[in-house]
């Protein structure tokens, strides 16, 4: 095979891999910035795993519930910019969240049957 084969099949392999990485999807992210979660609503299928990350000087949590009433699902701390973490969420529902140093930033996450 010459070098034009090889150039040929280098790119049909990127082409597969590239169609590849596409039909994994996106995972979904949130970025919390000037005390927002960005998107404030997500919804995915189940399985996904949700990342978030800090682009505030500031820690900031991912708390799972609401202030008054905390389910306990996770409780994720970003302490400061840069900074990330990240929930897989299996069973279908909404799951609300908030930051517990700033209760009035608030999301939510739809999970949707897999």
């Amino acid at each position: 095979m010459g070098a034009r084969g090889m150039i040929g099949a280098g790119r049909a392999l990127a082409v597969v891999v590239a169609a590849l990485v596409a039909s994994a999807g996106p995972s979904p992210a949130v970025e919390i910035q000037v005390f927002q979660f960005r998107p404030g609503s997500v919804e995915v299928n189940g399985g996904a795993t949700i990342t978030w990350t800090n682009r505030d000087d500031t820690e900031h949590t991912v708390t799972s519930g609401d202030p008054e009433h905390r389910t306990g699902r996770f409780d994720l701390r970003l302490p400061g910019r840069g900074t990330a973490a990240a929930v897989q969420l299996t069973e279908p529902g909404v799951y609300h969240y908030f930051c517990d140093r700033h209760p009035s930033m608030r999301g939510e996450i739809r999970v949707n049957p897999s």
